[in-house]
């Protein structure tokens, strides 16, 4: 089969090849075995390429993608009911996925209002955006939301969410453009990072109170100027690291919380049982009973037109390299999606 395939770590425009012999992977238990009719590109898959700090890396050679869509053509024992489906999910460890067959772990109906390309770009932004906000931030109708990183993917998702939820969204984007694609998803105040001081623009849009909830996808150098963002007893939500060479893992002082009296919610979207040795690393996330009621409260608002991915570009399997790089030069908006053999 056809895959995107990192062959040496490096920029995506030198560890990327377009193979056409793959393999076909066999599912394991609680798997799916996906005909790919899209599958969207992510940050992570710039920090793989690169063999840099990431959630999930890996050592060439190996298949990009996490999330997909597509009809299941096999399952593993266990995950028999989704064969001849059409679906969305998550590929096993955010690999395999841009490719024309791709295992699924975690997977869900697609929603039957999206087109394949639109379905492939759904599941992270969303999941991650509505396990942020209710989940874990318990958002209620009338607070303020600041959503950094209001144009790219997961911040288009979380500003449809806000909205939805009936608060009051502050985004923060680079440029004139996608601030106004913010304004047009909903923001009240979108907030252009490279003119504009945001702490400034915030204490302006909040009357100097500040926003009872922060999120923020991207992390980086700026993490600690969104803590003095956060209204007294704010939460902020640490949900990605994509501004981070380190992923996240490097430290920040606690006395800047502590001065703020600002909460942090760490968000991990993944969903599985997990055994008392990976509880030890630290990793405890959602089971999976969470991640399907999660996504039928995501199809109730997709139904009713409350919540759509937002596709900045539609690319083929060769374009891949090439798109990651204007990823990584933040030139996107939105989620770019490989198209692959999509039901449009």
């Amino acid at each position: 089969m056809r895959a995107v395939r990192v062959v040496r770590h490096g920029e995506p425009s030198s560890a990327i090849e377009i193979q056409d012999d793959v393999e076909v992977p066999a599912p394991g238990r609680g798997q799916v075995l996906v005909s790919v009719s899209a599958a969207s590109l992510n940050f992570g898959d710039i920090a793989r390429c690169r063999g840099g700090v990431a959630a999930v890396m890996a050592q060439p050679p190996f298949t990009l993608g996490m999330d997909l869509a597509g009809v299941v053509e096999a399952a593993g024992d266990g995950a028999e009911d989704w064969i001849g489906r059409r679906v969305v999910g998550i590929a096993p460890q955010s690999l395999g996925g841009l490719a024309e067959r791709a295992l699924a772990g975690n997977v869900f109906e697609a929603p039957p209002e999206l087109d394949d390309a639109e379905a492939a770009a759904f599941t992270l932004p969303f999941h991650i955006g509505y396990l942020a906000l209710h989940e874990r931030a318990a958002l209620q109708p009338g607070e303020t939301v600041v959503v950094r990183g209001g144009a790219s993917a997961v911040g288009t998702a979380a500003i449809q969410l806000a909205v939805a939820a009936g608060a009051r969204v502050l985004a923060i984007a680079g440029g004139e453009e996608k601030a106004q694609l913010c304004r047009d998803l909903g923001a009240e105040v979108a907030i252009d990072h490279t003119s504009e001081d945001v702490f400034d623009a915030i204490m302006d849009a909040t009357a100097e109170r500040g926003a009872e909830v922060i999120f923020d996808p991207i992390g980086g150098e700026q993490t600690e100027t969104m803590w003095t963002c956060g209204a007294l007893g704010g939460r902020y939500l640490a949900v990605g690291f994509n501004d981070d060479p380190e992923s996240g893992l490097t430290g920040r002082p606690l006395r800047k919380l502590s001065m703020a009296n600002l909460s942090v919610l760490g968000v991990l979207l993944a969903y599985l049982e997990v055994p008392r040795d990976f509880r030890r690393f630290g990793i405890n996330p959602f089971p999976p009973e969470t991640g399907q009621r999660v996504h039928a409260a995501l199809l109730e608002l997709v139904a009713a037109g409350s919540i759509r991915p937002v596709i900045g570009r539609r690319i083929g399997l060769d374009d891949v390299a090439a798109a990651l790089e204007d990823h990584a030069a933040r030139r996107t908006s939105g989620r770019t999606v490989a198209v692959i053999g999509a039901r449009t």
